[in-house]
């Protein structure tokens, strides 16, 4: 027998960093808001319907982004992440600056950094080779022709799991209800619509919020799938002790662009301590290998049984030409996935039906400026278009 469902103004489906921002936001002016997705599985992973990228502890945090747009993004996301952290009593975010190298000089983004840094009134220091970023940076090693800038803070890393308790901690202080489950159904009843969940809970809403991330376009929960590239993504954790963590403990985080048939786009994140009390530097890369994925089967398989160990060796050796010094005395690897858009922003607006939104397709960027992409995902919701600082069709979704 169907329970009686709850009714809320809005819901958002996805309790991920986006998700997880927006809900937040709407409950600052939006009545009955409820956030709806499942925590990580710690256990009997398996039987997991949905799985997610944020389960991590270290993201990196820039603030000079590729284009304008990600640029005031990132910078709105971090100038808030103070309060965050003080309203919710949760550190989640640690300003020890970010190193962007391109191994082929000065390249697209390098060439732009001025532009936008003048524009925003961002500070950033150029090195024109690599015995230079060397000898500011003596861990990190790089070939000759390489180009570097490093950013100061509040550029360094996030902690995506306690950006998500802060949140929601935040959320659920003004009264938002969380629910952790998994929505596999949503149906218009009317001028309503209809959510049913893994676990039998039925709900009501007057509006639909869809922040799945790689599963926005699967389980019934949008009425058209969107344009998205669903792709492997691989990342090498190498585990190091308490004495090497305190040894790296100032080394800004990297973003590295080179190609060498195998590996390409790094980035790597100092040691930090995981919940297994352990402590991991993390590396990910795109690798020739990847593979990208059509169904909801598809990515299942992926994160329950994908082959991470076939590039275990290639990770590794990759890690210590960057950082020839580094004490591993082990590693593991751990899957992830990246959605990418066909217009390389996110995907903020309607969802193909009335009263149906989406905030979706992070394309390796959104941790870093899920607070500011939840905010413009809530004031779409509220007021059907972006915040006037945005261009109109910056984030407009497209479906194929």
């Amino acid at each position: 027998m169907a329970r009686h469902p709850h009714h809320f103004d809005c819901i958002i489906i996805g309790k991920g960093p986006i998700g997880s921002a927006a809900a937040k936001h709407l409950k600052n002016s939006f009545g009955e808001v409820a956030i709806i997705g499942p925590d990580e599985p710690l256990h009997e992973a398996s039987k997991a319907l949905v799985f997610s990228s944020h389960y991590d502890q270290s993201r990196v945090q820039r603030v000079i982004g590729v284009d304008p747009v990600w640029t005031r993004l990132n910078q709105q996301s971090a100038a808030r992440y103070p309060r965050l952290e003080k309203e919710s009593g949760i550190r989640f975010h640690y300003p020890v600056g970010c190193l962007y190298i391109s191994s082929y000089g000065k390249d697209h983004y390098l060439n732009n950094v001025p532009i936008q840094a003048s524009q925003f009134r961002l500070p950033y220091q150029f090195f024109e080779n690599a015995g230079l970023v060397h000898k500011a940076l003596p861990d990190y090693a790089f070939p000759n022709g390489a180009f570097g800038m490093l950013e100061p803070a509040p550029s360094g890393h996030i902690n995506p799991m306690q950006l998500i308790a802060a949140q929601l901690k935040v959320f659920e202080g003004k009264g938002g209800k969380v629910y952790r489950d998994t929505v596999i159904r949503v149906n218009k009843t009317g001028g309503r619509y209809a959510l049913g969940t893994a676990t039998g809970l039925e709900f009501s809403t007057n509006k639909v919020l869809v922040a799945a991330g790689a599963f926005s376009n699967f389980n019934n929960l949008l009425p058209r799938p969107l344009d998205l590239e669903l792709k492997s993504e691989t990342v090498l954790l190498a585990q190091v002790d308490e004495e090497e963590t305190q040894r790296l403990s100032r080394l800004p985080s990297l973003l590295y662009e080179l190609d060498t048939g195998e590996v390409e786009g790094i980035y790597l994140v100092r040691p930090v301590q995981y919940p297994d009390g352990k402590y991991y530097l993390k590396m990910g890369c795109n690798l020739s290998t990847d593979i990208t994925f059509a169904s909801l089967g598809q990515v299942q398989e992926w994160f329950r049984h994908g082959d991470t160990g076939a590039n275990e060796k290639t990770l590794l050796k990759t890690l210590l030409q960057i950082l020839p010094g580094l004490k591993a005395i082990g590693h593991k690897a751990k899957r992830c996935i990246i959605s990418r858009t066909r217009h390389r922003l996110c995907y903020i607006g309607h969802g193909g039906m009335e009263n149906i939104f989406v905030a979706a397709g992070g394309n390796g960027y959104s941790a870093m400026c899920a607070e500011s992409l939840g905010e413009v995902a809530a004031h779409f919701v509220r007021h059907g278009q972006v915040p006037p600082e945005y261009p109109a069709n910056s984030f407009e979704p497209v479906f194929t």
